[in-house]
């Protein structure tokens, strides 16, 4: 089956469901053919001129950036409108642009995640929570010569993990209840059915599978269903379940393992920066990040934001930070951190979001789906 610009799109859907952005963000295919074929991606985190150029130099079909091409409504596409010369050209070349933004910020791929573990953060917690996910129950119904395919298939896409929301729910996978029973239908005028005649009930055994599933997994779960269920109408039920599944949000909250000076956080942190090599597609340079605070400051409790960290710093504060490690504050955010006691270092919004660029590739890579697919990340620095 050829990769499409639809079918990638759908593969994030998974880490990423496009029902978590924001209200006010754009993320999903901007410019493009979903059924277009695809077998090379750029990925980056800005739609911008030089981001156009290395796509169209690699022959890339596809740009999967973290910031969208287009945030308010283009009053039209002419060559003298600024902000529209990109999604011009991408269209004139026949390159995708699909934006994973707001969504991604509170995915398990948020760099925000991958900076808190470089600096060896523990008891973590979301900065800020912004919901969980909706689990359901999936039943379906199969003749009993097929249910272990259908079972196998629907595990695969993510069905049947353990979702009790229990200190060990994750230590489970597969977890399915099976029972056998009798079902009946009568096939009408124009189907092809796979037991019983047209025009006569049929009654067959059939066994009955169920199994928990989350929002994101549903759609994955539904299609590998209906690849592998032999029925050409697959009887099945999905009923929303007042338990909750994992928790999702912004930034990252966390503790070291005992208090030590703020200028002893920042030897260690910008040492793991330069040694961790899987934060970063290309080295980048790390004297950028600023920082604000007494060196001899006592710090413990450690608050992460990937970009802007305006809104989220009261946050940090409301939670008992000793230091707020961010992309970018302006200048009154900033002082009223210190004024209230809590350090600042300032990454600088590229460098807080590029690690989502190799999390974002090594996740595409990993689907079996795009097997032959080229996957580079782009060398520009925005």
């Amino acid at each position: 089956m050829a990769v499409s610009v639809g079918l990638i799109e759908q593969l994030l859907e998974v880490p990423a469901p496009k029902a978590w952005a924001e209200s006010w963000d754009n993320p999903g295919l901007l410019v493009g053919d979903g059924a277009a074929p695809v077998s090379k991606i750029l990925i980056a985190l800005d739609g911008v001129p030089a981001v156009a150029d290395e796509a169209a130099a690699l022959g890339a079909e596809l740009i999967v950036a973290h910031h969208p091409l287009i945030f308010q409504p283009l009053r039209n596409l002419r060559s003298d409108n600024a902000a529209a010369l990109v999604p011009l050209r991408l269209a004139r070349q026949g390159i995708a642009y699909l934006a994973v933004h707001t969504n991604l910020d509170q995915s398990p791929l948020s760099s925000s995640l991958a900076l808190g573990r470089t600096l060896s953060l523990r008891e973590t917690d979301f900065l800020e929570t912004t919901g969980a996910e909706t689990v359901f129950k999936l039943v379906v119904y199969v003749p009993p010569a097929q249910a272990e395919a259908v079972r196998q298939a629907l595990a695969g896409a993510g069905a049947g993990a353990g979702l009790t929301g229990g200190p060990h729910s994750e230590a489970y996978a597969e977890c399915f209840f099976q029972a056998e029973g009798e079902g009946s239908f009568r096939p009408l005028p124009g189907a092809t059915p796979f037991a019983g005649r047209v025009g006569e009930l049929a009654r067959v055994a059939e066994t009955r599978l169920e199994s928990s599933v989350t929002e994101k997994n549903l759609s994955p779960a539904l299609r590998a269903l209906r690849r592998v269920h032999p029925y050409e109408e697959p009887a099945f039920d999905i009923i929303p379940l007042r338990q909750e599944g994992k928790k999702r949000g912004y930034g990252l909250i966390g503790r070291l393992p005992a208090a030590v000076p703020l200028e002893d956080v920042r030897a260690g942190f910008m040492a793991g920066l330069a040694e961790n090599s899987s934060l970063w597609a290309h080295p980048y340079d790390l004297s950028v990040i600023r920082w604000f605070g007494e060196a001899k400051k006592p710090v413990r409790r450690i608050a992460v934001s990937n970009g802007s960290g305006n809104s989220l710093a009261g946050r940090a504060l409301a939670r008992g930070a000793d230091l707020f490690v961010t992309g970018e504050l302006d200048y009154h955010h900033r002082l009223d951190c210190l004024a209230r006691g809590m350090a600042v270092a300032e990454m600088g919004h590229f460098l807080s979001e590029v690690p989502m660029l190799p999390a974002l590739a090594d996740y595409l890579r990993g689907q079996k789906e795009l097997a032959g697919v080229e996957i580079a990340i782009s060398r520009h620095e925005g």
